[in-house]
């Protein structure tokens, strides 16, 4: 069904006058008439009736008018849905991300994306770096929150989202506590707290590679597989971990943070994506404008390491 003969109808219908009809929708006044007789000869039944100038609506027209205008706004809704969708501000972004993304602004992320784009189905997924590789290869995932580096297929794009240094997370009793320095060296033979060799964590790499620099390799006594975790375990005195700076902007009770004197690589955070997805998916880029104009507030605010360390 024409959707141009039914707004034709339903001008016709408001203003019982083909003229005034016509001016109304910006066509001629026989183009009105003739779509009119064409709708008719389609529904089978006549809409008007028409006397001299006098033009008033049949009763299955008066049926009609109440449909017809239900038929219009549908299809002005799924128009606008659609356009909604071109513009990134409709449809379904599925972004899988690693535990510690947690800590390094993702909440912020996601409230300043969901401010924007409301209409945006959000679905997240917690996952390992390997097993979110997986699901950005399978469609499973729109976006990876991923350390770098990560071994990703050549059709995968990446942008920075975040980057930081490492700290020694110690309980209070500890004795080293209260230090505002420490060396790795110090910390061998002591218990660790770490993630299971499982997960193929880029941090546990980190920790490992700088622990056997500074001569042994640490001794683990539990393990957990997120970040909050391993806190709570050093906050219960069951032992000491080495994590991202983003730790202590938010848990700041129960344990003590120190400076390592090693040097480390830091620890660094991708948003993946797959390149041929972007035509498909205009989410992607509205996520990837919310991280960059997250990254770029979180540059120019960011303190000093030394004012977010608490002894």
């Amino acid at each position: 069904m024409d959707l141009r003969r039914i707004r034709y109808f339903v001008a016709v219908a408001e203003e019982l006058h083909f003229g005034r009809a016509a001016d109304k929708v910006n066509v001629v006044q026989s183009a009105v008439s003739r779509q009119i007789k064409l709708l008719e000869e389609e529904l089978g039944f006549t809409l008007f009736t028409r006397i001299g100038q006098k033009v008033g609506l049949t009763i299955p027209g008066e049926i009609f008018l109440p449909e017809a205008n239900a038929i219009l706004q549908r299809a002005d809704e799924g128009l606008e849905r659609v356009r909604a969708s071109a513009r990134g501000t409709v449809g379904r972004l599925t972004i899988g991300f690693a535990d510690v993304a947690l800590w390094a602004g993702l909440p912020e992320i996601l409230r300043e994306f969901r401010s924007q784009a409301p209409s945006i189905d959000l679905q997240l997924r917690q996952l390992d770096r390997m097993s979110q590789v997986e699901a950005l290869n399978t469609t499973g995932i729109d976006v990876a929150i991923v350390p770098s580096p990560t071994p990703l297929d050549g059709d995968i794009c990446t942008e920075p989202l975040a980057a930081t240094s490492f700290v020694a997370v110690l309980p209070l009793q500890h004795r080293l506590a209260g230090r505002s320095d420490i060396a790795l060296r110090e910390l061998a033979g002591e218990p660790f707290v770490l993630f299971p060799t499982r997960m193929r964590a880029r941090m546990l790499e980190i920790i490992v590679a700088a622990c056997s620099a500074a001569g042994f390799m640490p001794r683990v006594t539990q393990e957990a597989e997120q970040v909050h975790t391993l806190m709570s375990l050093v906050n219960a005195g069951l032992g000491v971990t080495i994590a991202p700076e983003w730790v202590t902007e938010y848990y700041c009770t129960g344990v003590s943070y120190a400076h390592l004197i090693d040097p480390m690589p830091s620890y660094e955070l991708l948003i993946a994506w797959r390149a041929e997805a972007t035509s498909s998916n205009v989410a992607i880029n509205q996520f990837r404008r919310v991280v960059g104009m997250h990254s770029s507030q979180s540059d120019a605010l960011r303190r000093p390491v030394e004012d977010t360390l608490m002894a």
